[in-house]
């Protein structure tokens, strides 16, 4: 704050110096002679100096100042010294009197504003300082320097003799100005109120006069160009960084481009590069962002003609394992491509692909083919395509299991057929505790059939005969028509096959065998043998107990006939 106090005070001094005193033109005498040796500026003094100041200016920053108080200021190239436009500017200031210097010092602390007036009245404060400038070029690292090109003394006008200082030139200048050199008037132009140009305005070295501005309204023209918004706030809670926009690179060989640089953070946000594609990145007037378009027809709209693709890669920079992955689209399939694992292909779709291919519901529920899965994986079609295939087309022949199922219980797999009546749609097959293998009908309860880890299968069936259904035990009721021996003879004499059991030429001519019903006629045929076998052995039976009789006769005569033999 006190330096700002200080220069209000300084100025409204300054301004009633102005008002009392009348001016003077400050000589317009050459303080050097500029001699250009290629890579070389050497300024030759032709006035008497306390010192010289030499100042250039140049491209991306360049600053450089040498101060010198005999002999002959230079400016040599060097490998900092970039292509481009520069400017000079070489003072001569006049030695100060350290007594006026100290009053000085003890005005401007005590804010007395009647000191510098009477000092300048009394011709105390030192003369005008002269200023020297001109323009040069840097190419291909030789000076190019026109002599006429120098702007003498009588341009820049001195706060300490008799010249005539513009209200502006006060403005610019800083507090000690004129006290010891230690500050240099400058040829800025501060205006203290809004400034309007009615008009175009050109900056930059290479601005000329009748310059033709077609439609533009503010140029910059010359080889480095930038506009810095330079935030001078001090207090921490309140933003402060610098930005800058940059057309193109100072180096040689650099990009040509335009950016958005954060200075201050020495970052660079925002690069379009030169001969950037039309509307390489658009906005209209919906928030709509277009990628080479300027009508994007949603959030984001991107258009390439081949294969336009979005990348994704993680760079290691946070430690992770580098990884890139691409989504794109043409007219062969919607696709993800792993770049960092070979460009496989591991997801795609082809165009023409229906609705609700592939749907994932709210509860994790995958469908294929329908929008409303009502299980883990749900697949439907509606034009008689509906499979599961799993194929291992390895080439190479082994044993594998293909298709796995686990479940903490009984795990079931159901069919239905939706085709018949309710209540027999159904059947299933799982593996039920105790080891067994078991095929069951839907709602039933029962275990048609069941098979156990020793290779024992137990079947429900019955025999069905007409309208009932009955176990073979009926063969040993009285009124059971058993044929006989010879009936049967007969019978499979002429129809090579025994009586209700399928002959050779029904289940070679396509009639199902229905396993139950010829379980049960086997054991029809074992119970009506059984029978027969009874039969028989009764029979046999009765046989032996004759031939028991005749043999016990047979035994009685040869003992008579024996002891008839002997008698004789």
């Amino acid at each position: 704050m006190k330096n700002v106090e200080f220069t209000r005070w300084l100025f409204s001094s300054l301004v009633l110096v102005l008002l009392v005193l009348p001016s003077a033109a400050a000589g317009d005498e050459v303080i050097a002679e500029v001699e250009n040796l290629g890579d070389t500026l050497v300024f030759h003094p032709v006035v008497e100096f306390h010192e010289l100041i030499l100042t250039v200016t140049g491209p991306c920053g360049f600053e450089y100042r040498q101060v010198v108080d005999r002999d002959e200021p230079f400016f040599r190239l060097d490998e900092t010294t970039i292509d481009g436009a520069y400017r000079y500017n070489l003072f001569r200031t006049e030695e100060v009197d350290p007594g006026i210097v100290k009053i000085l010092k003890e005005a401007r602390n005590s804010f007395d504003e009647e000191i510098p007036k009477k000092l300048c009245r009394d011709g105390k404060l030192p003369g005008p300082p002269l200023v020297q400038s001109a323009g040069f070029h840097v190419s291909r690292g030789e000076i190019i320097y026109d002599p006429g090109s120098v702007e003498k003394g009588s341009d820049q006008k001195s706060l300490a003799g008799g010249g005539d200082l513009s209200v502006e030139g006060l403005a610019a200048l800083k507090p000690g100005v004129g006290a010891g050199g230690s500050a240099l008037p400058t040829k800025d132009i501060v205006h203290n109120d809004d400034v309007i140009i009615d008009g175009s305005l050109c900056v930059g070295f290479d601005c000329v006069n009748g310059e033709v501005f077609s439609f533009d309204t503010i140029r910059l023209k010359e080889n480095n160009l930038r506009i810095k918004f330079d935030d001078t706030s001090t207090t921490a809670s309140f933003p402060r960084t610098d930005w800058q926009l940059t057309a193109n690179d100072s180096a040689n060989g650099g990009a040509s481009k335009f950016s958005i640089d954060d200075v201050t953070n020495s970052r660079t946000p925002f690069t379009v590069e030169a001969n950037a594609r039309s509307h390489s990145l658009y906005v209209d007037d919906g928030g709509r962002i277009g990628n080479r378009t300027s009508t994007p027809s949603v959030e984001f709209h991107s258009i390439d003609g081949d294969t336009p693709t979005l990348r994704l890669q993680q760079d290691g920079s946070s430690g992770f394992a580098p990884q890139t992955w691409d989504i794109a689209g043409n007219e062969t399939n919607f696709f993800v491509r792993d770049v960092t694992g070979g460009s496989t292909l591991p997801f795609r779709i082809r165009p023409g692909a229906p609705s609700s291919s592939i749907f994932i519901d709210d509860g994790g529920d995958v469908g294929i083919g329908t929008s409303s899965p009502n299980a883990s994986l749900h697949v439907r079609r509606t034009d008689g395509s509906s499979q599961v295939f799993v194929e291992e087309a390895s080439g190479a022949t082994a044993d594998r299991t293909l298709v796995k199922l686990s479940n903490d219980g009984v795990g079931r797999i159901s069919l239905m057929n939706t085709a018949i009546a309710a209540g027999n749609q159904e059947w299933s097959f799982f593996v039920a505790n105790g080891d067994r293998f078991v095929i069951s009908k839907g709602g039933s309860g029962l275990e048609e059939a069941a098979l156990d880890d020793s290779g024992n299968l137990v079947i429900e069936g019955t025999l069905t005969t007409g309208s009932s259904t009955v176990y073979p035990d009926y063969v040993f009721e009285s009124d059971y028509p058993l044929m006989s021996l010879d009936e049967l003879s007969a019978f499979i004499a002429e129809h090579k096959h025994l009586p209700n059991v399928p002959s050779s030429e029904e289940v070679e001519g396509g009639r199902r065998i229905n396993m139950t019903e010829l379980q049960m006629k086997v054991l029809e045929k074992v119970e009506e043998l059984t029978i027969y076998t009874l039969e028989q052995h009764e029979i046999i039976r009765s046989q032996e107990g004759k031939l028991r009789s005749q043999y016990d006769t047979i035994r009685l005569l040869q003992e008579r006939l024996s002891a008839l033999e002997q008698g004789l």
